[in-house]
């Protein structure tokens, strides 16, 4: 199917928000406006054809593209040039990640708020499974000693084993699907797992998009070593919006059947979604994204997207002006 992207007058053009339910239903040689401002980024999956003149296009509207191969797996992402420079952030950036204790001090922050929001997660299942109740206790016990840690490896340890507590509760709140659960990467094992992985590859891409539109330079990184073909700066501002946008997710999609195991294909590399099930993953992923909450820091409400890119400016402003980093904590 091939679409244009057409500019429609402002009287025309929908709600953000608007579902565009009828693409199942469209002749596949029917072309499809889709108004401009109201695109974020887009996702590419499967095989497409680009040319120079849509991406120019693209650039021009500052709209970043993200590609995924045959198994799901992110491989990469046209961003336009950068809203906005700043050398001396990127400077600033450099001299913290050269600096032991400033980077110490940004990875304690990023992984007390993950583990917090781990904690925060399986204390709402608790609520329902009084079992659970142990388990948020021993996982809170985790915190404290992310101050002893002289590395981000040993953070990253202690980061693990509090994952590996978390994981065995999976169990009591998805049954059977997530039995003797254990998380596996390439390839994922079971279709949990690849479950897991995509929506981790989502959560990714829109921190992507986010960091795009700050003066951050994605490519240092302070808990995750600074890698050559990822934005490893996203790997580590996502870590705490895992147990709250990825993995909440993932329960929901299992638990209420909107996926199972007929949406998964085996495969010698371990198994994929089809077609259908990303369908119906990415328009619940577009649904988290725009959910609102209230923050009571901001005395407002803001969506996840915008919270993401909050967390983002949360960083700038302490390598800019020293402001105590706090990544988002759920509230509970």
């Amino acid at each position: 199917m091939k679409f244009e992207l057409i500019r429609l007058p402002e009287d025309e053009i929908p709600e953000p928000d608007v579902e565009l339910d009828v693409l199942d239903e469209m002749p596949a040689d029917q072309k499809l406006a889709l108004p401009v401002e109201s695109v974020d980024a887009i996702y590419v999956f499967g095989e497409v054809n680009l040319n120079s003149r849509l991406l120019n296009f693209l650039a021009q509207k500052r709209i970043p593209v993200h590609f995924f191969n045959y198994y799901g797996n992110h491989t990469g992402t046209f961003l336009p040039h950068a809203e906005q420079l700043s050398g001396d952030l990127v400077l600033r950036q450099s001299a913290v990640f050269t600096d032991p204790a400033r980077r110490m001090h940004i990875c304690r922050r990023l992984l007390a708020a993950t583990i917090h929001n781990l904690h925060a997660v399986v204390g709402y299942y608790a609520r329902k499974k009084p079992e659970l109740e142990e388990a948020a206790a021993e996982i809170s016990r985790y915190e404290p000693q992310l101050e002893s840690a002289t590395t981000p490896d040993e953070l990253m340890g202690i980061e693990g084993t509090v994952r590996r507590l978390y994981y065995r509760c999976w169990p009591l709140w998805l049954g059977s699907p997530a039995a003797g659960f254990k998380r596996s990467y390439h390839p994922p094992e079971t279709p949990l797992n690849a479950t897991v992985s995509f929506i981790n590859a989502l959560l990714y891409t829109a921190c992507v998009s986010e960091l795009y539109r700050t003066a951050l330079y994605p490519g240092i990184s302070y808990l995750h070593t600074p890698q050559t073909r990822r934005y490893s700066l996203a790997l580590d501002l996502v870590e705490p919006f895992k147990p709250i946008l990825a993995d909440r997710l993932v329960f929901r999609l299992w638990n209420q059947r909107v996926i199972g195991d007929k949406d998964f294909l085996a495969d010698t590399n371990g198994f994929i979604l089809t077609d259908a099930a990303r369908k119906k993953i990415l328009a619940e992923w577009d649904s988290v994204l725009r959910e609102t909450l209230k923050v009571k820091s901001l005395n407002r409400s803001v969506s996840y997207r915008q919270l993401l890119r909050l967390d983002c400016y949360k960083l700038v402003n302490h390598l800019l002006e020293d402001r105590d980093y706090n990544p988002y904590r759920m509230e509970y």
